[in-house]
């Protein structure tokens, strides 16, 4: 104990404290040192207090008035909905530059094609096989029967028109009949929808000779016979070889290029080189055909008959 009463910081401790209690009995009995008192130390106490708690606070009071407050909020919160709407405007026409790219992609591929872009707008939800309706029609030169694609190949084909929509057969329904070819066997066949397969995205390739090469990991595209579909256009990979369940003949399934289940867009081909032109050729030879066979015949039958008849004739009389 007195070792600290003892030490120099405790002695200058005690005279600060004298100090300060006989500037405060000076201060209350003297007016004017009381005055200095304030001048000299209370004020720029209090000073260097209020400038600390504005830094603390870090702002100053807003000369603006509550009406000029509200107006600006409410302007604020216009330019805010303006540009949400231009953010949104944005994504639309970026989605359209990316689908319109990609029937530009198609339309460079294939140029004797005349092509619809079109959106899908509905789908039937009686339909079981992934039909949809697009948003162009006969007023855009769509008409029945013309074949609906994307940049991932074949879709399926018009079935029904109006003025201003049309309704699609996805290829996964038993109501399309497509001629296509194997591209690495050349193997022919017909694509049609099985219900056993639609389910799972697949359709089947018929009519394929019994002897055929097709195998597993095949490509498949449109023959283009017929002039119905434009040649060449991708169709999907063969997944397996099996037998029909209805007549034992062999088939592939099919994993068709494009989902028709989650389709958005597509491409309509109003016109395409060829179109019509091979069936009409096929029919023509067909008719060529039966008139060669028919004259065959009659030239043979003609030969038999004279045959016939120089051998009665050599036979003796009796």
């Amino acid at each position: 104990m007195n070792r600290i009463t003892q030490s120099k910081g405790f002695k200058l401790l005690v005279t600060a404290i004298c100090i300060l209690l006989v500037l405060a009995l000076i201060t209350a009995g003297n007016s004017t040192v009381g005055g200095l008192f304030t001048s000299f130390i209370a004020s720029p106490l209090q000073r260097a207090a209020v400038d600390l708690t504005s830094s603390i606070s870090g702002s100053t009071p807003d000369p603006r008035t509550r009406e000029e407050l509200v107006e600006e909020n409410s302007i604020l919160r216009d330019e805010n909905r303006r540009l949400s709407d231009m953010l949104v405007n944005y994504y639309d026409i970026k989605k359209e530059n990316e689908e319109l790219y990609k029937f530009y992609g198609i339309k460079q591929e294939n140029k004797d094609f005349s092509v619809v872009p079109a959106t899908v707008i509905s789908r039937d939800p009686n339909e079981n096989f992934y039909g949809f309706i697009l948003d162009k029609g006969t007023t855009d030169g769509v008409q029945p029967g013309d074949p609906v694609m994307t940049d991932s190949g074949l879709a399926g084909y018009v079935c029904e028109v109006s003025l201003r929509s049309c309704k699609v057969s996805s290829i996964l329904s038993p109501a399309v009949q497509i001629g296509v070819v194997d591209k690495k066997t050349e193997d022919e066949g017909v694509i049609t929808g099985d219900p056993s397969y639609c389910e799972n995205g697949l359709t089947l390739m018929k009519n394929i000779p019994a002897d055929g090469k097709i195998k597993s990991g095949d490509i498949v595209v449109t023959s283009g016979y017929g002039g119905i579909y434009p040649k060449n256009i991708k169709i999907g990979t063969v997944s397996k070889l099996t037998l029909d369940s209805y007549t034992g003949t062999p088939v592939a399934v099919i994993k068709p290029f494009e989902n028709v289940k989650t389709i958005s867009s597509a491409a309509i081909i109003i016109d395409f080189s060829g179109k019509g032109v091979v069936e009409e050729f096929s029919q023509a030879s067909d008719a060529s055909e039966v008139s060669d066979t028919s004259e065959a015949s009659a030239s043979s039958e003609a030969s038999e008959g004279s045959d016939a008849s120089s051998n009665v004739s050599s036979e003796p009389a009796d």
